[in-house]
């Protein structure tokens, strides 16, 4: 009598050869994603098309990493594709060896060591540099925006006594009417005043009276100047 196995058993069967190949074909996958990743990231190092050396050093990091799982992907990759039969056996058998499954280990453990080395000498250095160059920036900031308050105070004390000359100014404008005989001038309200203390209230200006020559011979036709006043 022929066995035939239920569906269970079937069932089962195809979850195991499912699981089976998805190790290997996880693997693989996992190699193309970071293959694409690893040459992206020396791509942008060998154009340099970053000018910051702080994120070149970051790339150079995200590099290694970049190399290190690569590596394992393709390692265990291999040893799982061989594994179940999609590739020779023999592959597995070279791959198992102690001598073999110690360089993935060693790997790690070198990039570790590299990643820690770059970070300690390049890394620390150039965070310091920038966060100086960042300070310098906020210092030169900051007295570009002191001078800028000085400049804009002086501007206004100068504006504020302009405003204040421009007060006590008094200026004249016009045709302005004085008696032909008198020599008084009428001012805007009607009034006629003497010229001095007309223009007196007009431009704030101060007379010191005194005599001219001609007025001094002919009011004082007895006053003779001495010759040092002549």
């Amino acid at each position: 009598m022929a066995f035939h196995p239920g569906p269970g058993v079937v069932k089962a069967g195809n979850a195991m050869a499912f699981f089976k190949l998805f190790s290997p074909v996880s693997y693989w996958l996992l190699i193309l994603l970071w293959s694409w990743i690893f040459v992206f990231y020396l791509r942008r190092i060998r154009h340099r098309r970053l000018e910051s050396r702080f994120f070149t050093t970051l790339l150079v990091i995200l590099a290694i990493d970049a190399f290190r799982t690569l590596f394992e992907s393709i390692y265990f990759g291999a040893w799982y594709t061989s594994l179940v039969g999609l590739i020779p056996k023999s592959i597995h058998d070279f791959l198992i060896r102690p001598e073999n499954v110690v360089i993935p280990k060693a790997l790690n453990v070198a990039a570790a060591v590299l990643i820690i080395v770059i970070v300690l000498r390049r890394w620390f250095p150039q965070e310091e540099e920038e966060r100086e160059r960042q300070r310098s920036h906020v210092r030169a900031l900051e007295k570009e925006i002191r001078e800028r308050k000085i400049a804009e105070a002086e501007r206004e004390k100068l504006i504020s006594e302009l405003q204040r000359a421009l007060e006590e100014v008094k200026t004249l404008k016009g045709i302005l009417p004085i008696c032909s005989f008198c020599k008084k001038v009428r001012d805007d309200e009607g009034y006629w005043r003497q010229v001095d203390v007309y223009l007196h209230q007009q431009t704030d200006v101060d007379f010191s009276h005194s005599v001219c020559p001609e007025c001094l011979k002919k009011n004082y036709p007895d006053f003779q100047p001495r010759p040092d006043d002549a």
